[in-house]
C-alpha cells in the first residue's frame, strides 16, 4: 500500500495459551481431546445434566451451624459438596450398570448465573449396549410421573426436580419463553410408546394416563416432565436430565456444547488504526486476548472456590495423549 494510510506498525497480539484454564485455546484442546475419544469409542450414547441442589442435607447442615447463614455465604461448602456428589454419580455411572457397560466418560462443569454448579456428562457405552430398542430405552429413561400410591418416593422426586414450567399459555412470562414460545419445546406431545425417528432422536413415552403434579396451583401432566433415570433421581435428589443421543447429527453439537466456555457479553466500537500525536503516523491497534478475556469474564464465588480447590472443570476417561507438532500459538 502507498500513501499516508500505510501503517507504521503491524501491531502486536497478546494471546492466552492453552495452559490458562478457560482460555479459547484451552477449550479447543479439550474439544479435540473429546473428539479423539469419540474416534476411539464411537458416538456418545447418553447426555446427562447434573445440577447442584442447594437444599442437600450436607449443605444445610453446614449452614445451620451459624444462624442466619445463607448459601451465598459459604461457596466453599457448595463447591465441596457438589464435587463429592459428582464423584459419587460418576462412580455409579461407571460401575452401577444403570445404562450398561461404560467405556468412556467426558464431562464439563459450568456455573449458573446465581453460582450453582452443574455438570454436562457424555457417556460412551460398550458396543453391545449401543442401539437399544424402544423397550430398552424405557427401562433406563422415563419421561412420565410415577404413581403416587405405588412409588411415593419417585413421585416426590419427579415433582420436585423434573417438572418443566408451567410455561406457554399458562405462564407467558416464564424464563424459557422467547417470542411467545418455549425454547425447550414444552409442553411435549402425548406419546403412547417410545419411538426413534429417522434422524436417531428418541421420542419418549408420555402417556395420557391422568396422573399429574400440581405446581403454583397449575396441574401439569406428563407433557411437562423432563427425561430422567428414576434410580439416579431418587438417590441424588437433584435435577438429573438424561437424554439418549446416539446419532451422527448430534455429535459435534454435544462436544462443542460441553466445551463452549462461560457466558459473556461485551460491545466495544473502536478504530483499528490510531494516529500517533507526536509523529502523525498511523499505527495498528494491538490485539490483546488477555484484556479481552478479563473484560468479558463472569465468575461467581462458587466457581472461584472450585478453581482454588483445583477441582477438575473438564474430565475425560480414558486419558488422551496429545502429540505436539507445533508451537501453541
Amino acid at each position: 500500500m502507498r500513501g499516508d494510510t500505510t501503517p507504521a506498525s503491524a501491531g502486536k497480539r497478546f494471546v492466552l495459551p492453552s495452559s490458562f484454564i478457560g482460555s479459547p485455546r484451552y477449550m479447543i484442546e479439550n474439544y479435540q481431546d473429546a473428539m479423539a475419544i469419540c474416534r476411539w469409542a464411537g458416538y456418545p450414547d447418553l447426555f446427562i445434566t447434573f445440577t447442584c441442589n442447594a437444599k442437600w442435607p450436607k449443605i444445610e447442615l453446614f449452614l445451620s451451624r451459624k444462624p442466619g447463614q445463607k448459601i451465598e455465604d459459604r461457596p466453599d461448602v457448595v463447591a465441596r459438596v457438589f464435587k463429592i456428589k459428582l464423584d459419587q454419580l460418576l462412580n455409579d455411572l461407571k460401575h452401577g450398570r444403570h445404562f450398561g457397560r461404560v467405556i468412556a466418560v467426558v464431562y464439563t462443569v459450568e456455573f449458573q448465573k446465581r453460582g450453582l454448579p452443574h455438570a454436562h456428562i457424555l457417556l460412551f457405552l460398550h458396543s453391545d449396549d449401543k442401539h437399544p430398542t424402544a423397550a430398552k430405552i424405557d427401562k433406563i429413561i422415563l419421561a412420565e410421573i410415577p404413581d403416587l400410591n405405588k412409588e411415593p418416593l419417585a413421585y416426590d422426586a419427579v415433582k420436585q426436580y423434573m417438572v418443566h414450567g408451567p410455561c406457554e399459555s399458562i405462564n407467558s412470562r416464564a424464563s424459557c419463553m422467547i417470542e411467545n414460545k418455549c425454547v425447550k419445546h414444552f409442553p411435549k406431545k402425548f406419546c403412547f410408546q417410545t419411538t426413534v425417528d429417522n434422524d436417531g432422536f428418541p421420542i419418549y413415552r408420555r402417556r395420557d394416563n391422568g396422573i399429574y403434579v400440581e405446581r403454583n396451583g397449575v396441574k401439569l401432566d406428563n407433557r411437562y416432565i423432563v427425561p430422567h433415570n428414576i434410580d439416579l433421581l431418587v438417590k441424588f435428589q437433584a435435577h438429573i436430565n438424561v437424554e439418549w443421543c446416539n446419532c451422527s447429527r448430534s455429535i459435534k453439537y454435544l462436544f462443542k456444547y460441553i466445551t463452549k466456555g462461560p457466558d459473556r457479553a461485551t460491545l466495544i466500537l473502536e478504530e483499528n488504526l490510531h494516529v500517533d500525536a507526536s509523529t502523525g503516523m498511523q499505527n495498528m491497534t494491538d490485539t490483546d486476548e488477555v484484556k479481552r478475556y478479563l473484560n468479558c469474564r463472569y465468575m461467581s464465588a462458587i466457581e472461584a472456590c472450585w478453581r482454588i480447590f483445583e477441582f477438575e472443570i473438564h474430565y475425560r476417561q480414558p486419558a488422551v495423549q496429545r502429540l505436539r507438532g507445533r508451537l501453541d500459538f
